[in-house]
């Protein structure tokens, strides 16, 4: 490292590459400081995808979209109280032309997702697909030993635990559509065949998703002469005047020492999801860092540094929610398990309180809102049967009829996600359930599987219910009995895959003081902000959409200052 750079950029994730490749791109000397010994943060770990409405790629997915449909469609999803129309338009315009600079300028190359629909399906302007994008795999052989030092994609977005896969690969091969083995055989031969590779250990070196996305733009950083240092964290804004001058990093190796920029400091760093104080204060209660998926570094240390030079904060009390269940210490993140059918959440007293198939975002609010009801809900739990373990993937498992149970048995023991029994009421005791609310839900549910209609909360009466849906099953592909042994159950907590509250930043990234105004030669960008999505999340890809589009506005506004 150097002493001065044009722009000093905070965190390694997403965001982070995205301000410095464009940054460098257009000439400036750049240095990425990631406190932790890994790089990609929970970009790195994510699926990857971005949700880029009337992208120009749209119409593969055979959708028809425009900036009116999208705008329509954000604006009644996200509450005018809390996001403007204009932020809203800023993005609809800036996504594609950043998802344009990402798919000329690197090796990650994104296509649209048929049939992976918006999230809110009643809402006018909705899409069926195309505005989510998914990276397509790329060699990871370029990167060399780097490749070892990015964080890895969790087990349960990979085939068996160990092979990658794309999310089209995976929404093939979990709905098991036609020609899903020819998926699978290839994805497995490509990894045996993958000799070197295999000499080296098990990791996949055929990036997908996440790895796809930030593996792509390190190779992409490296050609433009990006520093990226590992193991070196921002303690503190440097402020001189009004504007930010530097920043003080603390290694093991160098201890505590300042760096100085020419032009600004971009901050990229996460939230604040692991810091249990930032939690407890700002966060519904309970919760819990340890039910949080999201990258453990993320302990909100920049949002603090920018409010002690006088940063405004705000959306606080949200996060990017999600339906977790607890594998050992690992928060395991539900997306599509909770919409098929012969599944049930309950609380304490074996009553449902809520749709199971709704957006993992919508979790949050539901539990809580459950709970302020006076349901014992936090945690919950997720119940269901020896048919759905045969037919169905769950967190990572693979279904019964491919991977029997025998074959999982770190699942099943003391620190193991699931619990099994020969009966439900067996069931119910192991959990701490009441068994006669237990029961009066389940045949609840078999008459609304019966019918097709759930009569309490709706679930499978709209698209995005049954995009995670079985639909070979009728009349509803959400709603199946629970009557089969052996019967499974596991405690839920609302978790998150980050925070989404943080710095106050405009159109460009510049943060704001208290007062609206622009700290100069300070931006952000990313889970460290106040989500410009709101408490809202309009479709997959709402985390690295933004955070993506706003750093490269970001770099592009401060490079022409």
């Amino acid at each position: 490292m150097q002493n001065n750079y044009d722009v000093v950029v905070v965190g390694s994730g997403a965001g982070a590459f995205m301000a410095a490749i464009r940054a460098a791109k257009l000439g400036a000397s750049v240095l990425m400081l990631e406190k932790q010994a890994t790089y990609g943060g929970t970009s790195a770990r994510s699926g990857g995808g971005l949700w880029v409405p009337n992208n120009k790629n749209i119409a593969d997915a055979g959708v028809v979209d425009s900036p009116e449909d999208a705008f329509e469609y954000m604006r009644k999803v996200i509450p005018e109280e809390q996001v403007a129309d204009d932020t809203i338009r800023n993005y609809i315009e800036s996504s594609p032309q950043m998802l344009d600079f990402l798919n000329t300028e690197t090796p990650v190359h994104y296509v649209p997702v048929p049939g992976y629909a918006d999230y809110y399906p009643s809402y006018p302007g909705w899409k069926e697909g195309g505005r989510t994008m998914d990276p397509s795999p790329i060699d990871g052989r370029p990167l060399g030993d780097m490749l070892y030092k990015m964080e890895d994609t969790p087990k349960q977005s990979k085939a068996m635990g160990i092979f990658g896969m794309s999310i089209l690969e995976g929404s093939q091969i979990l709905a098991t559509s036609p020609g899903w083995q020819k998926i699978v055989a290839g994805i497995f031969g490509r990894y045996l065949l993958d000799i070197v590779g295999r000499l080296k250990g098990l990791r996949d070196r055929r990036l997908c998703q996440g790895n796809s996305l930030i593996g792509g733009m390190l190779m992409a950083a490296q050609k433009l002469g990006v520093e990226l240092v590992l193991e070196t964290g921002v303690t503190r804004l440097v402020k001189e005047g009004d504007k930010v001058v530097g920043v003080v990093a603390r290694s093991d190796a160098l201890g505590e020492f300042e760096i100085r920029v020419n032009k600004a400091v971009v901050v990229a760093s996460g939230g604040f999801e692991h810091n249990p104080e930032m939690r407890k204060a700002n966060l519904p209660q309970p919760t819990e860092s340890n039910w949080s998926a999201a990258n453990p570094g993320n302990t909100g240390d920049l949002i603090i540094a920018g409010q002690e030079i006088g940063a405004a904060t705000g959306l606080m009390n949200e996060a990017w929610w999600a339906p977790v269940v607890k594998n050992g210490d690992t928060s395991v993140v539900l997306f599509s398990e909770k919409s098929k059918p012969g599944l049930i959440i309950v609380d304490k007293k074996g009553r449902r309180f809520m749709n199971e198939a709704i957006t993992y975002n919508s979790y949050g609010e539901c539990f809580y809102n459950a709970k302020e009801a006076g349901y014992d809900c936090v945690p919950a739990y997720m119940i269901f049967d020896g048919n759905y373990r045969k037919k169905y993937f769950f967190g990572g498992i693979v279904q019964s009829s491919m991977s029997p149970d025998f074959m999982n048995r770190s699942a099943f023991g003391p620190n193991g996600m699931l619990i099994k029994a020969d009966t439900l009421d067996e069931l119910a005791g192991k959990l701490g359930v009441d068994r006669n609310g237990l029961q009066e839900t389940v045949a609840k549910m078999a008459e609304y599987a019966r019918t097709g209609v759930d009569e309490e909360f709706g679930r499978g009466s709209d698209a995005h219910d049954r995009m995670y849906g079985d639909m070979e099953v009728s009349p509803n592909p959400c709603l199946g009995p629970l009557d089969t042994a052996p019967y499974y159950g596991a405690p839920i907590y609302p978790g998150d895959i980050g925070t989404k509250g943080g710095l106050v930043i405009d159109h460009d990234g510049r943060v704001q003081d208290e007062q609206g105004n622009a700290i100069e030669g300070l931006y952000a960008a990313g889970n460290c902000t106040a989500s410009i999505m709101g408490d809202k999340y309009p479709g997959a890809g709402c985390t690295l959409g933004p955070a993506m589009t706003i750093a490269f506005r970001a770099a592009n506004h401060l490079m022409a200052q």
